[in-house]
């Protein structure tokens, strides 16, 4: 039913407590090909069940970003930068903060070789963070969503 309630799927809602929603096919059909095509615009928000999270409906939530051609971009634009970063280099990249970066390390999200009480960051497994997963994090830095309005404009 939430995928109902909040525009994922189509449909008519009668309020009733039982057949509440009316479906057409044409949009089940529409919404399973989506699904099979893009399954990440169609999953849920982080935090959507907890009651600590805030999280934006599907109004709110942007297209989809393709992955490929996000990556692309990405190498292009930080060609000039080595294959492995300080994490001082990857905060100007991406905006972030030194403790978010240590919690993505630690918590295997990006790796990070530790060198000399500093992590050092392959640029490689960084972009590809930043144009798959990175994608769910709900409050994005400014450099982040501005990577973001560069990749469609760019189109």
């Amino acid at each position: 039913t939430w995928l109902l309630e909040n525009g994922y799927i189509p449909c008519e809602d009668s309020g009733k407590k039982t057949r509440r929603f009316k479906i057409r096919i044409d949009d089940v059909i529409i919404y399973l090909t989506k699904l099979e095509k893009h399954p990440e615009s169609l999953q849920t928000p982080p935090g959507i069940f907890s009651s600590r999270t805030k999280y934006r409906s599907i109004k709110q939530m942007q297209e989809p970003i393709d992955s490929k051609s996000f990556t692309k971009m990405l190498k292009k634009e930080w060609s000039s930068f080595p294959d492995v970063l300080t994490t001082n280099e990857v905060i100007t990249l991406i905006g972030y903060t030194q403790s978010t970066l240590s919690d993505w390390i630690i918590q295997g999200r990006i790796i990070g070789i530790r060198y000399y009480n500093r992590y050092l960051i392959p640029k490689n497994y960084l972009i590809e963070y930043v144009a798959t997963k990175a994608h769910r994090i709900t409050q994005k830095s400014e450099k982040h969503m501005s990577l973001i309005a560069q990749y469609f404009d760019g189109r």
